[in-house]
């Protein structure tokens, strides 16, 4: 998860503890720490949920690197954001988004969103 408020990884965290304390969850708080770890990680992510309002390279910008790398394309990018007027999703799917989640204002919605998001199968591209 890239995030650049640490009370919002702290809930997501949580929650998806609460939901399936399995799933290994790794936080960065700007996009270039994510890319960062994406492009010298042998060990990549399943699934990758970005928030679309972060100071210096924004969720386009972070989606939109994501995607220009092959090694990287098939990871599936869930944008968590606050923000969700239907041009930003428009825009957000546009540059490759798998899903655009507005995050709930609570815990126990925060959940089930979780649970939501893990029982989905995800379509990876190829």
């Amino acid at each position: 998860m890239a995030d650049d408020d640490p009370d919002d990884c702290y809930l997501f965290e949580t929650a998806l503890k609460d939901v399936n304390e399995s799933v290994t969850f790794t936080f960065f708080n700007t996009c270039d720490s994510l890319l960062t770890h994406l492009r010298t990680s042998d060990d990549l992510p399943d699934l990758i949920v970005l928030d679309m309002n972060m100071p210096g390279n924004d969720g386009y910008q972070c989606l939109a690197a994501i995607k220009k790398e092959a090694r990287l394309l098939h990871i599936p990018v869930v944008i968590y954001s606050t923000s969700g007027t239907p041009t930003i999703i428009k825009k957000a799917h546009d540059c490759g988004a798998y899903q655009y989640l507005i995050k709930p204002p609570s815990m126990n919605l925060i959940r089930n969103l979780i649970t939501d998001l893990l029982a989905t199968p995800v379509k990876r591209a190829h």
